[in-house]
């Protein structure tokens, strides 16, 4: 399989960013693409762009996932849907961002594969892409999304064992830090915002889109499991050490 074979793609979290540039990058490829996201105004200007079709809801609504996705034939899943919310430090962080965060980044992503993939396994072929991070490989700092990025990891690694012998692919796009929207949610003040990322120059979503569009467009023959990709300037990894407060 190749991008050239596959016919209709559902991306999620698709109104801007990296959701918005994988519709862009696939309507290109001449791939029929269901835009899926909460923002209608969003979607509309997308859809008069580049052709695609759209669907408005919300994931946290596990019913609906299965109403809108599960009947659905779908060659190619994009799971890019997500959010961040304690950048500025785990305890400042209150309960309901915590399990908004959860809510969306694991459970609703989970459920759209089951939603979605199950059908791909029936017809013995498919492609799915989740949208992890870097902060579920390294210890970066925020715990909470860390977490959820990390469970995606776990996930995706242990759906490859899944999809055995079906002909469906599996592949994780783990991306460092990207000048998107997402982080408009992710932190409470413009400031703290401009501070994450500046300083050198992080990725834009095309980035993030050019690494999807070559793990979906290589021969059947290779599944790329994962692709790690940061800005040349942002180094993960690392020792952190720093004395500890007097009591």
């Amino acid at each position: 399989m190749s991008v050239s074979d596959y016919k209709v793609a559902l991306v999620t979290g698709a109104s801007s960013g990296v959701g918005g540039a994988c519709v862009r990058a696939l309507r290109n490829a001449g791939v029929e693409v269901v835009a899926l996201a909460r923002r209608e105004d969003r979607l509309e200007k997308l859809a008069k762009e580049t052709g695609c079709e759209t669907l408005v809801m919300d994931l946290t609504d596990t019913d609906l996932i299965y109403e809108k996705l599960a009947g659905r034939q779908f060659d190619i899943l994009i799971n890019n849907a997500g959010l961040g919310r304690d950048h500025e430090g785990f305890f400042s962080s209150t309960a309901s961002e915590i399990d908004e965060v959860i809510d969306l980044n694991v459970g609703a992503s989970i459920h759209v594969v089951h939603a979605v993939a199950s059908g791909m396994v029936d017809r013995g072929y498919g492609h799915v892409v989740q949208i992890g991070s870097i902060t579920g490989l390294y210890p970066l700092g925020m715990p909470g999304y860390s977490a959820t990025k990390g469970a995606i990891h776990s996930f995706s690694q242990n759906l490859r064992l899944e999809f055995k012998g079906t002909r469906v692919r599996q592949t994780e796009i783990c991306p460092g830090r990207i000048q998107t929207e997402f982080f408009d949610n992710a932190f409470k003040t413009l400031e703290q915002k401009e501070q994450f990322l500046s300083g050198f120059t992080p990725l834009v979503p095309e980035n993030i889109a050019e690494a999807v569009m070559y793990a979906l467009d290589t021969p059947w023959s290779v599944n790329v499991s994962m692709i790690e990709l940061t800005p040349t300037e942002q180094i993960p990894g690392g020792v952190s050490v720093q004395k500890a407060r007097e009591i």
